[in-house]
């Protein structure tokens, strides 16, 4: 497929992003000049570009947000500035990618900020594309409460509040949802998949292969909680597991929105709870 296209890695953080992320590099997508440098809890790396991810937190900020509000953001709220962070990240997105015909972009904060995003690559030329990694809530949760020393109630509220604007947000592209857990089992798989339902064509020359076979371990995942979540969040990740099994489906979306729904008015009523 002719032109440039963007691989939008778009999903929740500590839910496998980095691991699909930097696969995808390995495989010939061209990554961000500017790496966030690798940390203890990631130490393969993010495979997010450092100033973009400082764009997005400076834009949740305008709106009087941030990476770990549960709450929804709306772009509306920062209407007045809207130009200025578009003609910045159009920038930006140039400086860190230059003009690859393939680029992956990956920060979950996009999740929230889906539809600025895409109208960016857009308006630069990009065909953009989604994949959704999908990892257990539970074990998205144990993830945060020991980094970031988050309470389990604040890290469930905040990957609800991801995967339910994402897939919401992302609904009229090309897409793919997958489990994380299927990915690291079977990457392979999961990129023929790619290739056959997005149209993006890899580099899957026995090199490159190899060092994603290197990059790719069972280290890279350090929590197994089996602990049950509220029935909203099973019920959400549920469903968008059947959508990676099956594809989008209008009862499916809809069962989604009805979740979607009651947690809006459930945040409704604790606006005033800090994040």
């Amino acid at each position: 497929m002719s032109g440039k296209t963007a691989l939008v890695v778009l999903g929740m953080h500590r839910s496998g992003t980095s691991s699909v992320a930097g696969a995808l590099a390995l495989l010939g997508a061209r990554a961000p000049q500017t790496l966030m440098r690798p940390a203890q809890d990631n130490p393969k790396g993010f495979w997010e570009s450092e100033v973009l991810a400082e764009l997005n937190d400076r834009l949740l900020a305008a709106g009087g947000s941030a990476w770990s509000d549960w709450r929804r953001f709306d772009l509306a709220s920062v209407a007045d500035a809207l130009p200025a962070f578009r003609a910045e990240a159009a920038d930006k997105l140039a400086a860190e990618f230059g003009g690859a015909d393939l680029i992956v972009l990956k920060d979950p904060r996009i999740c929230r900020l889906f539809a600025f995003w895409r109208g960016v690559l857009e308006d630069s030329g990009y065909r953009v594309v989604v994949v959704s990694p999908l990892r257990a809530p539970a074990e998205v949760a144990a993830s945060l409460m020991a980094r970031n020393a988050m309470s389990r109630s604040h890290a469930l509220r905040l990957w609800l509040r991801h995967v339910s604007d994402a897939e919401r947000a992302s609904r009229n592209q090309p897409r793919l949802f997958l489990a994380w857990s299927d990915f690291i089992a079977d990457w392979r798989r999961q990129v023929d998949r790619m290739s056959r339902d997005l149209g993006v064509v890899f580099d899957r020359t026995p090199d490159a292969q190899a060092q994603v076979d290197d990059f790719l371990s069972a280290e890279l995942k350090h929590q197994n909680a089996a602990e049950g979540v509220p029935d909203a969040v099973r019920r959400t990740h549920q469903l968008l597991l059947l959508t990676a099994r099956d594809g989008d489906h209008p009862d499916l979306q809809r069962d989604l929105d009805g979740l979607r729904q009651a947690f809006e008015q459930a945040c409704d009523l604790f606006a005033d709870t800090p994040h």
